[in-house]
């Protein structure tokens, strides 16, 4: 029982480790990014605040979930039953806005 506890707790680090790498990466690229199918729930949330009130609004509630954490938005949409491109463009149509907004 004890050799499967550790094992979980080595797995949960190395999926939070590998996470915190690849957030750490991106550190340097411009601050607005748009989302595509393989961009994670938690990187989307990331982006700006207004976007969980878009996934909610199109079904994806369990925006705290520890899933959200490697899940990209294409298996989030499958696991839910949503449609990924209706997220995508609404994700990227308001971030496109924002970056319109802060331009002017």
């Amino acid at each position: 029982m004890i050799k499967y506890l550790v094992l979980i707790l080595i797995i949960l680090a190395i999926v939070f480790i590998a996470n915190w790498m690849g957030t750490r990466a991106g550190q340097g690229k411009s601050d607005t990014a748009y989302a595509t199918k393989d961009t994670t729930v938690r990187d989307v949330l990331a982006l700006d605040e207004g976007i969980a009130d878009i996934l909610a609004v199109h079904g994806m509630h369990c925006i705290g979930c520890p899933s959200a954490v490697s899940e990209t938005l294409e298996q989030a949409c499958t696991v839910h039953n949503l449609d990924l491109d209706e997220i995508l463009f609404a994700v990227n149509d308001f971030m496109a806005r924002k970056e319109q907004k802060n331009g002017d």
